[in-house]
């Protein structure tokens, strides 16, 4: 059998894996019901309630996490109903198509990528159609970088109306501070395999108690078994007993390593995990403008966890293939408007350290030479550590 090379990953997901993580995948199975099983659940749900910042329910769907968003929309907005959606990237424009094939109503309030919607815009949005049932927005966009203010739109949506309030925090969760209950957000879809370093194959969301009552109230029946948070809770509160509160089989070996991977980041400490995020994307901002470079997203509302960096048009496909070749560097490319004129890094998790991220510099600068663009992997890598404050 031939060897399988393995490129660094330097995406917004997935994101490079701790070694005791994947030690946790590789275990021998477990039923996925008793008691044992059952305590072993109970306790990762308990942990995945921090990075959420949440007192609520928990839930962790075996699904990639757009049908986690899907199950949100499903049961939180009625077949009727309507649904308003903040647009200022690719990640915001599916959540619009995810409502439309749902046979949703869809509101939108757009700015341009790399931009936050205003406040007083989505108000204004809000004043306009006081009957939405649930507003819904990225905390971090991935196609973009742009932190969204995710804080201040939950106060917004609070004051204007009596909609419910759905993020995806997909990129930003376990390496961007979160707080789902002081922030008024009802349903929260993280992810295992970004920022968390976990692996794919199940969703955590959390769920706040107003969702619930929604949920419980609701007359209509969502048209998918699996997409029923009715199914859920039914399950939940009829299983637990027997170590198995979901209606379906569950990934153990997947759930183990989220396990351990949470482990890894409740020993950090989530103030001085978000602090390295914050530090870590700050200076390679930095040294990717010493390199002649732009972001897409301005610093003040530039996310922790992903850099879009703006290069000449038709260089995306190149640069990666060039960094993947002389580097074994994995960086993705651009999405939706911007798929022709961007690449994006990912630094989260492990990635959001500085080995990953000089490696990663050396190499972007180099191979921008390489393709004709002129770039100095000195003055990028001096930009990145007086950024730090430190010296190589």
């Amino acid at each position: 059998m031939s060897k399988v090379e393995r490129p660094i990953l330097m995406v917004p997901g997935p994101s490079e894996v701790p070694a005791g993580v994947l030690t946790a995948v590789s275990l021998h199975p477990m039923p996925y019901y008793g008691r044992r099983w059952g305590k072993i659940f109970e306790e990762v749900r308990e942990m995945a309630k921090k990075p959420f910042g949440s007192s609520g329910e928990i839930l962790l769907i075996p699904a990639p996490y757009s049908a986690a968003l899907e199950m949100g929309i499903a049961n939180l907005v009625p077949p009727d109903g309507k649904l308003l959606v903040i647009v200022n990237g690719f990640c915001g424009e599916r959540i619009v198509d995810i409502a439309h094939h749902l046979g949703r109503e869809v509101v939108t309030v757009e700015t341009d990528y790399g931009q936050i919607v205003k406040p007083s815009e989505l108000k204004s949005a809000l004043q306009e159609n006081p009957d939405v049932n649930l507003v819904a927005t990225m905390h971090s966009e991935t196609s973009t970088g742009v932190r969204n203010p995710v804080k201040t739109y939950g106060k917004v949506v609070q004051e204007n109306s009596n909609a419910l309030f759905m993020v995806d925090a997909s990129s930003s969760y376990g390496g961007m501070d979160l707080r789902v209950d002081e922030w008024s957000i009802d349903y929260c879809v993280g992810h295992c395999g970004m920022a968390i370093s976990g692996l794919t194959g199940i969703t955590p969301v959390a769920v706040s108690p107003r969702a619930e009552r929604i949920i419980e109230d609701r007359k209509w029946k969502v048209a998918a078994w699996f997409l029923d948070l009715k199914v859920w809770k039914e399950s939940i509160d009829k299983w637990s007993v027997l170590g198995r509160p979901y209606p379906t089989e569950v990934p153990t070996h997947t759930i183990l390593a989220f396990r351990e991977a949470l482990r890894i980041v409740l020993s950090e400490g989530l103030e001085k995990r978000y602090e390295r995020h914050i530090k870590m994307a700050a200076a390679f901002r930095e040294a990717v403008r010493a390199m002649g470079l732009e972001t897409v997203a301005p610093d003040e509302y530039a996310s922790s966890t992903i850099t879009v960096i703006k290069v000449p048009s038709g260089m995306p496909k190149k640069l990666i293939q060039e960094m993947l070749h002389r580097f074994n560097i994995l960086l993705a490319r651009g999405m939706g408007k911007l798929e022709n004129t961007t690449v994006r890094v990912g630094h989260m998790g492990m990635t959001a350290n500085i080995p990953y991220l000089v490696y990663t510099i050396t190499g972007l600068a180099y191979t921008l030479r390489k393709l004709g663009f002129e770039a100095d992997e000195g003055t990028a890598l001096e930009a990145f550590y007086s950024s730090l404050g430190t010296l190589p």
